[in-house]
């Protein structure tokens, strides 16, 4: 297992800073909706659940060795936990890893590494340094964290660490975090000082509780402990986040529907003219306008409309005007219009804010009128009108067939 950390930690080293590909795992998943074993009910009834016993076993053991006296506590840490040596370098490190089972796994393994970097992103101390590497379906981050504060006459210390942390998902559905810590940063602070007074890196396999006689005992002792408490900690953290977050892969769940909902129109209408959509947005059936030429019908917000219902159609735009504003800064002093003293003015000009609204008239009492809002976008409102219109010029130009009734002739027999 050690040796396995180490590889991933060397290949997370190797790959930091590279970009990110789009992680193509969809083939893997569209075609159970082409077969018909899953619909969006079905596989949003489901739930994944994330679990690893071992991170309750290794916080209940850490807090069974507790003492009041920090040093007799990280002395039972450190036979406890042992540190990881290097065979290359020689250097030992503080090292922490768990396997996290996924039961009834069902996602994406894009939106699954999407989801937990957007989670590290909002811990505290690991924003500045997340490479998300979806080749090789990993997260490699470097944090800075405070793990320990110890007041000692006139000043106090607060220790971190660095730690290097590399998640990564294995091919059998198992979601690997490994952590390893090599130094500690001890900052010395006054009362009156927010800023550091001073700060020494030191590696920890080089201060207490592993080297007896070394300085700072008791803020060492309790960086070692605060350090194990952090590491599996955050394991439990993500571990939570994931059974109450990521239960679900919503991402996939939406595009279930969408497929679903697709494959149901082009079964009732063929294949669509027209679709005209927002492609900024997620896919959202119910925010597409669908043209169906053939089948004579228009797919929007879960109503089909009937080409010749449509009555009218036009864009109007409903603006706000913002007018300019004029601001002086200083002390200056105006009799009858004459200013004295420094004065400086700030001007901003009016602007207007466009809101285009295309407004269409339906002969449907259900639903006399579709009002479709485009916002400052007048192009995305003159493509949606352009279409409405096409169907209204080709109702003129069909000629409608008149029927006309047959006089029925009786002729009468003369006698």
């Amino acid at each position: 297992m050690k040796q396995y950390f180490l590889s991933a930690l060397l290949l997370a080293a190797a790959n930091m800073g590279a970009v990110a590909q789009n992680f193509k795992d969809e083939g893997r998943i569209i075609p159970l909706i082409k077969s018909g074993e899953y619909s969006p009910q079905t596989f949003g009834a489901s739930q994944m659940r994330w679990t690893c016993p071992e991170i309750e076993q290794v916080l209940e053991q850490l807090g069974s060795m507790k003492n009041d006296d920090f040093k007799v506590y990280a002395n039972k840490v450190k036979n406890e936990f042992k540190l990881y040596e290097s065979n290359q370098s020689g250097s030992k490190f503080v090292v922490a890893q768990a396997i996290f089972q996924i039961e009834q796994p069902r996602f994406l393994e894009g939106n699954l590494i999407d989801h937990i970097a957007s989670w590290l992103k909002r811990q505290n101390g690991w924003a500045k340094k997340i490479d998300i590497d979806k080749v090789n379906r990993q997260i490699s981050a470097y944090g800075s964290v405070n793990i320990a504060t110890h007041a000692a006459f006139f000043e106090y210390y607060k220790v971190f660490i660095e730690p290097s942390l590399v998640i990564q998902l294995k091919e059998d559905n198992q979601l690997l975090i490994s952590f390893l810590v090599s130094n500690y940063r001890n900052e010395a602070y006054t009362s009156s000082n927010e800023s550091p007074l001073s700060s020494v890196s030191s590696k920890i396999a080089d201060v207490y509780p592993y080297v007896q006689k070394s300085s700072y005992k008791t803020t060492y002792a309790k960086a070692l402990v605060g350090t194990y408490q952090y590491l599996w900690g955050f394991m439990l953290d993500l571990r939570n986040e994931l059974n109450g977050n990521f239960s679900r892969d919503k991402r996939l769940l939406e595009r279930f529907q969408y497929e679903y909902s697709k494959d149901s129109l082009l079964t009732k209408y063929g294949e669509p003219t027209n679709i005209i959509c927002d492609k900024s947005v997620v896919q959202d059936i119910h925010r597409e306008l669908r043209f169906y030429e053939n089948a004579q019908k228009v797919v929007f917000m879960g109503k089909t409309i009937g080409f010749k219902d449509i009555v009218s159609c036009k864009i109007d735009d409903d603006p706000s005007f913002i007018p300019g504003r004029t601001t002086t800064y200083g002390t200056g002093i105006s009799f009858f219009g004459f200013g004295f003293g420094a004065k400086e003015t700030s001007s901003t000009a009016s602007r207007t804010i466009h809101n285009y609204v295309v407004n269409i008239k339906v002969d449907n009492l259900a639903a006399p009128y579709i009002r479709i809002v485009t916002g400052e976008n007048e192009q995305k409102a003159r493509e949606i009108a352009s279409s409405f219109e096409y169907i209204l010029r080709h109702q003129q130009t069909t000629p409608k067939k008149i029927v006309t009734r047959k006089k029925t002739v009786v002729k009468k027999n003369r006698r």
